[in-house]
């Protein structure tokens, strides 16, 4: 089994902020699958199961705050029994990197992502992939206000493209799943646009 789970924060408040990026992602993945979500209270989220080719997945949104990420996902990661380091994927917002912009990695620091930050102590690990969705402005100097930024809708440019920064994430969350993480991110970290 695999297992993707999409950062965010519950709630209608926050359902089109950028910060709810990997949220975004995990219900964009579920529309385009026709799946639905099962709320799983001893999960602290909601999931869905899918099979892509032979491989059972599970795509999960904590019904967490971000800065509590990690509850909902060493929860969900004892329930599965995936191997931290090959068979979860955490996907969220970056701000550190351009609009649209993926990175994936293997392992790495927080970088300032309460979220990441909250997993981390959560697991007792760095080392799980994550898949960050750049969410930053074209020029850095528009960001007065980092918290104000991250909890503001997509401005209409960014909404514009943000369909096909969806699909970009979700085909990527497919070459993970399919193969090995360094095939993965050969292929997502070489993609500029």
């Amino acid at each position: 089994m695999k297992l993707i789970v999409g950062l965010g924060n519950p709630g209608l408040r926050y359902a089109g902020t950028r910060h709810n990026a990997g949220r975004h992602l995990v219900e964009f993945i579920a529309k385009c699958e026709g799946l639905k979500w099962t709320r799983k209270k001893s999960l602290k989220a909601l999931i869905s199961q899918t099979r892509w080719k032979s491989e059972e997945m599970m795509l999960a949104r904590p019904e967490v705050f971000m800065n509590l990420s990690g509850e909902a996902v060493s929860l969900l990661a004892a329930h599965t029994g995936v191997d931290l380091a090959r068979d979860i994927l955490i996907i969220m917002d970056d701000v550190a990197l351009p609009f649209g912009r993926l990175r994936l990695r293997g392992k790495g620091s927080d970088g300032g992502h309460n979220g990441l930050k909250s997993i981390h102590q959560s697991l007792g690990t760095t080392q799980y992939p994550r898949l960050r969705i750049g969410i930053a402005p074209e020029s850095s100097d528009k960001i007065k206000d980092l918290t104000a930024y991250v909890l503001e809708a997509f401005d209409p440019a960014q909404k514009k493209v943000w369909p096909s920064v969806l699909q970009k994430s979700f085909e990527a969350c497919r070459l993970w799943a399919a193969g090995t993480l360094e095939a993965a991110m050969n292929t997502v970290n070489s993609n500029e646009s």
